[in-house]
């Protein structure tokens, strides 16, 4: 039986070479962790040379279990892609809350993220014929990009209605002018993250040309 221990109310951890400050009152918040056996007395605990709490794990990763026990939410960055090493060092401590946390919050971004192939992408072709620049794609990313040039009567068409999502516009443009020109159009798109994945267009004057641009949609559902 490990010995009955005082431990301070603030402490440093070192966890794989990462140094922690945090309140005992926080490393004991779940007692049926390993964290609150550790430092309740019930299990014994090494110091390195600097007298720190030595813990011999994932010491990175650490902050999110600590920033848990802290506050009793999982907060997670957006791009946070280490779940499975995440989940081995919330076992390792034996945080129930959080293996639950993580287990529901996977699982909804699961269900809430969709990578849609194509629903990123606007097509840009010149109407020289007519004049005109005109843009397809999901309603509102074109009105996201192009805020300002579209207007409602410009709405001329509207594709695969299953969908309800993508339209075409048909907005004026002049070169050197005022309106909207294609190096315009480009810039809006390029600032907004789409980048050019192919073009084509014919050798007349009356041709149309047509850019396919795209962004990598992860899209929320809900």
């Amino acid at each position: 039986m490990a010995e009955e221990k005082i431990f301070p109310s603030i402490l440093n951890l070192n966890v794989g070479g990462y140094v922690y400050t945090t309140t005992l009152d926080t490393l004991t918040r779940d007692p049926n962790s390993m964290l609150g056996a550790m430092f309740s007395g019930r299990q014994c605990i090494a110091k390195d040379t600097r007298g720190n709490y030595f813990i011999d794990r994932d010491g990175a990763l650490f902050r999110h279990i600590l920033n848990f026990l802290r506050t009793s939410e999982l907060c997670l960055p957006q791009s946070f892609d280490e779940f499975d090493q995440l989940s081995a060092e919330a076992d390792f401590y034996q945080v129930g809350d959080l293996i639950e946390a993580l287990q529901i919050f996977r699982e909804d971004r699961r269900k809430n993220m969709q990578l849609s192939e194509g629903q990123g992408t606007i097509i840009v072709s010149v109407d020289r014929y007519r004049n005109q620049l005109m843009l397809s794609g999901r309603e509102d990313f074109v009105k996201e990009v192009f805020q300002g040039y579209i207007k409602p009567s410009e709405l001329v068409l509207t594709l695969l209605p299953a969908r309800g999502y993508v339209r075409d516009y048909r907005v004026p443009w002049r070169a050197g002018g005022a309106e909207l020109t294609k190096a315009d159009a480009f810039d809006l798109l390029y600032g907004h993250g789409f980048v050019l994945e192919g073009c084509n267009g014919g050798g007349n004057d009356g041709a149309i040309c047509k850019w396919s641009l795209c962004r990598v949609l992860l899209e929320r559902l809900l």
